[in-house]
């Protein structure tokens, strides 16, 4: 296999221009938004548990069944899930759009309900930054890419670079909540998303040695979450 020639920088230069980039992330964020559906159901066990429709809703989803879902509306016919490079910080100031948006078709795309992976470890599951290039290149590439491509011509106004968009090219995705991290507004979200998902362990224990056995419960988090209030964000200004 021929290597491309790429400039030498050492690895601990490479780690400081990281630490030191606000640009730059080692986590890929992937957010959902309030589906056309007026009810979200989610197979838990041999039950079923019904929500209306809200983001909120769809992370439930995601945190129950542990994995993401592909959708083809804008990857050429190829199921892929979507992410997004961009670091926390900057993501706030596009949720605050949400607040000055004078209509729906106004507001971003998504909502402050998502989940954070590690960079590293989805790259190893295939997921690859998207192609921007100007529409006439798309029929000049091999079909294994043309998932990834977007559509760049700023002279006509088409720029979704701001995006910073990764795909990869699956049906589903089983998140590992080792490498997962549970995106939501508020701290008091973050607390009950933590909980709610927890498994429930037995805590035996013998305070002095010689007394009863004391028996109690403790609290084994699946999932770990954080607010985007901790950055700033207020995604409930009137409340």
């Amino acid at each position: 296999m021929n290597r491309h020639k790429v400039p030498e920088i050492s690895r601990d230069l490479s780690k400081r221009i990281k630490l030191v980039r606000r640009d730059v992330s080692n986590l890929l964020f992937h957010f959902t938004r309030t589906p056309e559906e007026n009810n979200i159901k989610v197979i838990i066990g041999n039950g079923i548990l019904h929500m209306s429709a809200s983001a909120h809703s769809i992370l439930t989803k995601i945190l129950y069944e542990g994995k993401l879902k592909g959708a083809s509306k804008w990857t050429n016919g190829e199921n892929c899930i979507c992410f997004t490079e961009a670091p926390i910080v900057e993501l706030n100031s596009i949720f605050s759009l949400v607040e000055i948006a004078s209509s729906q078709e106004q507001r971003p795309r998504y909502e402050p309900y998502g989940i954070a992976v590690s960079k590293k470890w989805l790259f190893s599951k295939g997921c690859r930054p998207v192609i921007y290039d100007h529409p006439e290149i798309f029929d000049s590439l091999p079909q294994g890419l043309k998932y990834r491509f977007v559509p760049y011509n700023p002279e006509e106004g088409i720029d979704f670079t701001w995006e910073r968009e990764w795909r990869i090219k699956t049906d589903f995705l089983q998140l590992d909540h080792k490498h997962t991290l549970v995106v939501v507004p508020t701290a008091n979200e973050a607390f009950d998303f933590v909980y709610q998902f927890a498994n429930i362990e037995p805590n035996t224990v013998n305070v002095d040695y010689s007394g009863p056995v004391v028996e109690d419960f403790c609290h084994d988090p699946r999932w770990l979450a954080v607010s985007l209030d901790l950055f700033g964000f207020d995604y409930y200004p009137n409340r």
